[in-house]
């Protein structure tokens, strides 16, 4: 198979494809996995690349995250909860305002309500 490599100045290949590009080089009978795990040196041999240990997340990422995911949850419910008295607790409002049901079956209506979305703990 002959793929088309573009190489970094460091002999690394930036772009790998079937077909050729401006500046790219013909190469046969490698794979793209190869490609990937593998740079040129300047006199054409091959060596395997370090591969980059992971970096473990500081404790202030770990927070941040934490705190944007209590963020999204907090406004996916509040959301949720917008729609279901709207859709629910206001019919039963405005029944009431109009003397076709009492308060507490508002209120209840609205009880129920918040009672199926909690609020998310915080972290």
């Amino acid at each position: 198979m002959r793929l088309h490599v573009l190489f970094t100045k460091d002999g690394i290949p930036g772009w790998i494809g079937s077909a050729p590009r401006a500046g790219s080089e013909p190469v046969e009978g490698l794979t793209i996995e190869f490609l990937a795990a593998h740079r040129r040196t300047a006199k054409g041999n091959w060596v395997a690349r370090a591969i980059p240990e992971p970096v473990a997340p500081t404790p202030e990422e770990i927070a941040a995250e934490a705190e944007a995911a209590y963020a999204a949850a907090l406004e996916a419910r509040d959301q949720a909860l917008r729609e279901a008295l709207a859709a629910e607790a206001d019919p039963q409002f405005f029944r009431w305002q109009r003397g076709e049901a009492e308060r507490e079956d508002w209120l209840a209506a609205v009880a129920a309500v918040k009672a199926r979305f909690p609020k998310p703990e915080k972290p």
